[in-house]
């Protein structure tokens, strides 16, 4: 537990950054957040820490499992989030729900934050309860409960049987250790085995997306001066595709710079995924975004397009798969014109913030990969003959922008 100084002092901090949040100082809100949880620690004893962390935490993430399954954020979020008494919330549930079990329920969510106790025995949604209505949010909830628990419950069975070292391989990571699939990549296995995990998964991906930075708004990536300045379409040969976004998801990154910059694009958008990534997408996007099922090891078929993008590809995999990806591009690419786009995540020497640490863990356990510093990113980028022009980043995120060019 810290002293009465340090604690004073840190609330000093958050004082001033609160001030600074009001005034809409650009930053503020994640410095304060930062700071709360700080003292949120600090002022723990290490049996709360404990009991917080192995029991608070998994309980919740149980109950917004199961809330989701009997409609529970619906009937909290229906009649515009007016409050409503547990027997209330409970009649309505579907499948219906004994009133006990959902009473516990809202009271665990409501001493988690998720809900709100308006009186007693009488609750309301916050803006999380009312967004897990939302589809993405539960199959992210479903995913993350479901199908990747079992892979942190093994993780100790599994160091022990590699002898305590860092996984060495995408094929046999603690995901195929806990599903007893050694030599199936976890994305072959959504192909073949598992495409409800598959889909739970995009779903997971798009709603980490949101909320954050994107590589096009102003203040991250120069879009007009680096990629619309200079572009040259032109028809024939392919060369009026404009960006094509390889691993692209069901799309959340290529529809929002459509939406964005719109007829200032200077050519086609193609997304590339999995086939059954891309019925997805074929569903949710429309007729302006080119749908292309594609293996990204292989030759990339959309020639002499300005910019190829790639989001959170890299941390995916293994070094040597990398390579491969990259240089499945560059017999595309035209020299002096095309660029390949990276936006991922390179860990700092020091002061890593907790999301990417806890998305380097998931990385590791689910693809037997990690973040890279930015000296191992670009001894993995120049080996196949490629070099980097630039790395961009946004004061307000964690992860970068590398821009590349034909060496």
């Amino acid at each position: 537990m810290a002293s009465d100084s340090q604690a004073a002092a840190l609330l000093e901090q958050i004082a001033r950054q609160g001030e600074e949040w009001k005034d809409g100082v650009s930053g503020a809100r994640e410095a304060l957040m930062g700071s709360c949880i700080q003292l949120h620690s600090m002022l723990l004893l290490p049996a709360e820490t404990l009991i917080l962390t192995q029991w608070a935490h998994p309980t919740h993430s149980a109950v917004l499992r199961l809330g989701s399954e009997i409609n529970l954020f619906e009937v909290l979020d229906a009649e515009d989030g007016s409050p409503k008494t547990s027997n209330t919330i409970a009649a309505r549930t579907n499948p219906r729900t004994e009133y006990t079990l959902v009473a516990r329920m809202l009271r665990l969510l409501c001493a988690m934050g998720t809900v709100v106790e308006t009186a007693q025995d009488t609750f309301a949604p916050t803006p999380f309860a009312k967004a897990m209505t939302r589809e993405d949010f539960k199959d992210s909830v479903a995913f993350m409960h479901d199908d990747f628990n079992p892979c942190l419950v093994k993780e100790t069975e599994y160091f022990k049987e590699i002898n305590y070292k860092t996984p060495s391989s995408s094929l046999y990571a603690p995901f195929q250790y806990a599903y007893n699939c050694k030599g199936v990549h976890l994305f072959e296995y959504f192909g073949k085995f598992a495409p409800l995990m598959g889909k739970r998964f995009a779903r997971m991906m798009q709603v980490w997306s949101e909320d954050r930075p994107k590589w096009f708004q102003e203040g991250y990536y120069p879009v007009k001066e680096r990629l619309i300045k200079g572009a040259t379409p032109s028809s024939g040969d392919g060369d009026e595709t404009f960006l094509v976004d390889i691993g692209g998801g069901s799309g959340h990154d290529i529809s929002q710079l459509l939406n964005l910059y719109g007829e200032e694009l200077p050519g086609k958008l193609v997304l590339q995924d999995r086939p059954e990534i891309i019925q997805i997408a074929e569903k949710e996007l429309g007729p302006e975004i080119l749908k292309m099922s594609h293996d990204f090891t292989t030759e990339q078929p959309i020639k002499g397009a300005r910019a190829y993008y790639l989001h959170s590809i890299i941390q995916d995999w293994d070094d040597t798969t990398n390579q491969q990806i990259l240089r499945s591009i560059i017999p595309a690419m035209k020299l002096g014109y095309s660029k390949i786009l990276i936006n991922d995540y390179m860990i700092p020497n020091q002061g890593a913030h907790w999301l990417q640490t806890s998305l380097d863990w998931e990385l590791m356990a689910s693809l037997g990969s990690r973040h890279r510093t930015e000296n191992e990113m670009r001894t993995m980028i120049e080996g196949v003959g490629l070099r980097i022009s630039s790395i961009f980043k946004h004061p307000l995120s964690i992860d970068s922008l590398i821009e590349l060019d034909l060496a």
